[in-house]
């Protein structure tokens, strides 16, 4: 097993995204979350421009692959992995505990359309949630989802021991119900994919998926607003996000490159930059919507995390 530590993993990328930002966004680079409990209880800085915040990247070559079926074992290390790098703690309970208090109602929202998640990850981050044994899990799976995915998920439920009852499609809607719910704790699995008004969806943009209006008022402008939400709308619970990137997709056509990687971090603007930088070195985007642009102003403008690769450590690991 290899770690590569990094505070960029493209110096000049790096320096676009910083130029861009500023001129976008006329603001400090990084304010972030001010009012967010992040999981994990990361410590603020002093200013905000020294807050810097870490996302780990762990990928497996023997996960996925174009004609090779998912590898639940090899799935399992790197969830245990990515959870306990970004954790610091070697024991995989005690590093789920670190995000996931007793005193928490945690809900996990999965990836929805588009680019819906392999079953067996949602199940593998349901199993790790059970871990930190909160007061009460809810598995908050899109509503349009098809049978075929939904039983897949209960069938994995069943043999990890979770009772089915966690799974609830009425919160999961557009518009959806989450920042409605009296819930504590929220983890989400996004994926990548090529997106014709966002230019490349992801973390940021599955926040206005997810807000209680719905993502339609956020479209306008590349969806330049879908940072707003992240806030006023989110900020009372903590966060924990694991970006599936094991496959990035392309629209609603599927899969259009397989990345094998999955993406750690508890500030969503932070792990959507990572995830982007990484989906741009190998997949094309949707017409010339810049994707940089409403992750930028999530930070820039609203404020929900850091978006400077500078002030990002990324450490890779490769399994």
């Amino acid at each position: 097993m290899r770690e590569n530590r990094v505070n960029s993993s493209s110096e000049s990328r790096r320096e676009f995204l910083k130029r861009t930002a500023l001129a976008v966004g006329g603001a400090t680079l990084g304010m972030s979350l001010p009012s967010l409990r992040f999981a994990g209880g990361q410590a603020l800085a002093e200013s905000e421009e020294e807050k810097k915040t870490e996302v780990v990247v762990v990928t497996s070559s023997e996960v996925i692959d174009k004609d090779k079926p998912l590898n639940t074992e090899a799935l399992r290390r790197m969830m245990e992995k990515g959870i306990t790098e970004l954790a610091g703690k070697s024991d995989v309970a005690k590093a789920w505990q670190t995000f996931i208090k007793a005193s928490d109602n945690v809900v996990l929202a999965d990836a929805g359309t588009w680019l819906a998640n392999p079953p067996e990850v949602v199940v593998e981050v349901m199993r790790g949630i059970k871990l930190a044994s909160p007061k009460k899990m809810t598995l908050a799976h899109y509503s349009g989802l098809p049978k075929s995915w939904v039983d897949a998920v209960r069938g994995g439920l069943k043999e990890a021991e979770i009772p089915q009852e966690v799974m609830d499609n009425q919160i999961y809607r557009i518009p959806a119900r989450f920042p409605t719910m009296p819930f504590t704790s929220l983890v989400m699995t996004p994926t990548l994919k090529s997106h014709r008004i966002a230019g490349v969806s992801g973390v940021v943009k599955h926040y206005a998926t997810m807000c209680k209006e719905g993502p339609a008022p956020h479209h306008p402008n590349g969806m330049e607003t879908a940072g707003s939400v992240i806030v006023p709308q989110f900020g009372y619970m903590s966060h924990l996000i694991i970006v599936d990137a094991l496959r990035f997709g392309e629209e609603t056509r599927g899969p259009q490159f397989f990345q094998k990687s999955l993406i750690f971090g508890t500030d969503p603007v932070a792990a959507d930059v990572v995830a982007l930088d990484i989906y741009l070195k190998n997949c094309k985007t949707s017409r010339e919507i810049p994707p940089e642009r409403h992750r930028q102003l999530a930070d820039t403008r609203y404020h929900a995390g850091i978006s400077d690769m500078s002030r990002i450590e990324v450490r890779r690991f490769e399994m």
